[in-house]
């Protein structure tokens, strides 16, 4: 509803709605409608519709998702080393003779003078009992040139080899399962293997060649041609005896190392990269 009259701020007069003029002061009036601008709000609903995912896209998704799928099931892991057979086959390729002869004869080597040293302190045993009284150095002498003369009789090929089979024949191994930590990926590997300072003291018990070796040092005759003569003729019997007692030892040692695995991206494998050294002479009974 409009009001009848306009109250003027500048003059005070009460100028009539609608005048044109103001009678008081002249000035030429401001049109005034009188109406008022309303704003409505309208309101605004917000309602889900379900996003409509066209075919190909869906078949992209599906690829992608495969595609991470395939990555994570072949890629590689230490859970899938399979320790055990590569030990076998690693130990298994270091037995053989023409490519590991220095294995064979680091462990011919171990045995025969592990046996001189028992030799002599057999000998040097025996003589006291017999109340004999012998320099320590000139029995040493003797089981010295006893050990080179048997490492003579027994360093031919089949000698060492037969010895060499008596011994990794024995050997035997547990692989636990491959770990990784801090960037390395190993496994501890275990050799149980041959006692052969055991063997050959069993060996010795039953040689009965021992006594007269202690005769011929207490009679001093022909020794080194008696010695060589008896040593040669007794090798081969030493070297059976020690395969038989081997075969039937019951005693036997344990050595524990570390094997580390890479892998070969090329041939998509796992691969032996380094092999505590200690295993493979464990393997021969060299300890």
């Amino acid at each position: 509803m409009q009001r009848p009259f306009i109250r003027r701020e500048k003059c005070g007069n009460d100028v009539k709605n609608g005048a044109q003029f103001c009678p008081k002061c002249g000035e030429k009036m401001r049109v005034n409608t009188g109406s008022t601008k309303k704003v409505e709000k309208k309101g605004v609903s917000f309602a889900w519709k379900r996003p409509q995912i066209s075919i190909k896209a869906a078949g992209l998704l599906g690829a992608v998702l495969v595609l991470v799928f395939a990555v994570l099931l072949l890629k590689p892991s230490a859970g899938k080393i399979d320790t055990q057979a590569m030990m076998e086959e690693y130990f298994a390729e270091h037995s053989e003779y023409s490519e590991n002869e220095n294995l064979y004869r680091s462990c011919f080597d171990y045995m025969v003078n592990d046996l001189t040293e028992q030799f002599f302190q057999n000998i040097k045993l025996s003589l006291g009992k017999l109340g004999e009284n012998f320099e320590d150095k000139e029995v040493r002498d003797l089981s010295s040139k006893l050990g080179k003369v048997l490492s003579e009789s027994f360093s031919r090929a089949a000698n060492m080899e037969q010895l060499a089979e008596s011994v990794t024949g024995r050997s035997y191994f547990e692989a636990e399962k491959a770990k990784k930590k801090d960037g390395i990926v190993s496994a501890s590997v275990t050799v149980h293997y041959l006692d052969i300072p055991d063997i050959n003291r069993r060996v010795i018990e039953d040689y009965t060649g021992l006594s007269e070796l202690v005769n011929l040092v207490i009679n001093r005759k022909n020794l080194w041609m008696n010695l060589t003569d008896m040593a040669f003729g007794d090798a081969s019997l030493i070297l059976n005896g020690f395969e038989e007692k081997a075969e039937s030892s019951t005693a036997d040692k344990t050595y524990t190392g570390t094997v580390e695995f890479t892998y070969n991206k090329e041939e998509k494998r796992w691969e032996i990269s380094s092999v505590d050294s200690g295993l493979l002479d464990a393997w021969f009974g060299i300890q």
